[in-house]
């Protein structure tokens, strides 16, 4: 209750400040000379009334009943008919407020012996300044409404957002975890025909590598040195099954970086050069890259050799990863990454760069 009391009074405040000052100031100007002349004070807060209560008209009720729900012709003209019945009051209003005429002799000869520098404007000029005023005074009702609800509607907006992007970060993660250990298992199925002993310590890999998957980056972002080191363990553990006849390059540098970086990043690139790029027959080849420049940013490439394999399921599955990392990029880096996977002649090349510090210009 009191800090619901606190925000009223917080927006109530401003107000208060302003129309203490429009009718204060007044006062000081008219009797600065040394005399107050009344009656152009009395006619200047009547005037200031009239434009409260269309300000307040407009800014508590008119806008949104009629202007929001794009009621204009309706808008306008309510606005003119409560323009017409407040310069008719005001007109009552000053001629019943008009002093005696003791009174207005002694304000007379004060004005006639104070020197004058300006004559008084036309009437034509005052009408004019009056409803110019008028309108000023609605169209700033206007544009402080509108302004507000601009501002709402743009943080309800990021909320919103904001919840789609966790909504749609948890569903490419749902997305990512089986289809990360679909292809692990894969590969240690192959192992077992080949050493079984090799395949055991394969498993005990694995479950180090689930630990991480499922548990210790149960966050969107995670330490970058521990995303490498995850990724470290997962090239030991696919070496396990390679012949010598495929060439592996590994180079991983981290130059004591502290960043964060959106978890699970580069393993789809390296497991699909895994899965696609070797064959334990023929000579193959995978090189990996990883080079982290502390603050700035990091650079992946992942280039494989191309090698034919029969068209099954787990083939026609093999661009889910893909599309599941340029999907979080966009959601997760939006303007600050840049993403490449083509097929060359004799390879397929993917690259992977995020800037931490500046959006990327696309080329």
């Amino acid at each position: 209750m009191i800090r619901t009391d606190m925000k009223n009074f917080i927006k109530i405040f401003p107000h208060i400040i302003i129309w203490a000052i429009v009718l204060i100031v007044p006062i000081y100007l008219i009797s600065r000379e040394g005399t107050f002349d009344y009656k152009p004070y009395y006619n200047y807060v009547i005037r200031m009334g009239i434009f409260a209560i269309l300000f307040y008209a407009n800014y508590s009720y008119l806008i949104r009943k009629y202007l929001f729900n794009r009621k204009f012709t309706l808008y306008i003209i309510i606005n003119i008919m409560l323009i017409a019945v407040l310069v008719v009051f005001q007109a009552l209003l000053s001629e019943y407020m008009k002093p005696a005429p003791e009174a207005m002799k002694i304000v007379q000869q004060g004005i006639q012996d104070r020197p004058r520098h300006y004559g008084k404007p036309p009437m034509v000029m005052r009408v004019i300044f009056d409803y110019v005023s008028i309108i000023f005074v609605i169209g700033l009702a206007v544009a402080i409404k509108t302004t507000i609800r601009w501002y709402r509607d743009s943080i309800n907006l990021e909320k919103a957002k904001s919840v789609q992007l966790e909504a749609d970060l948890r569903n490419l993660r749902s997305q990512l975890n089986p289809h990360f250990l679909f292809n692990t298992l894969n590969n240690i199925y192959s192992l077992i025909a080949i050493d079984q002993s090799r395949a055991q310590d394969a498993v005990h890999r694995l479950s180090k590598l689930l630990r991480y998957v499922m548990y210790d980056n149960d966050v969107l972002f995670v330490p970058l040195d521990k995303e490498l080191e995850f990724t470290r363990n997962y090239i030991d553990l696919m070496k396990l099954r390679l012949s010598p006849e495929v060439k592996l390059n590994v180079l991983i540098e981290n130059k004591g970086s502290h960043d964060m970086i959106a978890s699970l990043m580069f393993i789809t690139l390296i497991e699909n050069a895994f899965k696609h790029g070797i064959n334990n027959g023929s000579e193959s080849f995978i090189d990996i890259s990883i080079l982290v420049d502390p603050g700035i940013g990091v650079l992946c490439t992942v280039e494989n050799s191309l090698v034919e394999k029969e068209q099954n399921m787990e083939e026609k599955n093999s661009g889910i990863g893909l599309a599941n990392l340029s999907k979080r990029l966009a959601l997760l880096y939006p303007h600050k990454h840049e993403f490449i996977a083509e097929k060359r002649t004799d390879s397929f090349f993917t690259l992977l760069r995020i800037d931490f510090r500046k959006e990327i210009t696309e080329s």
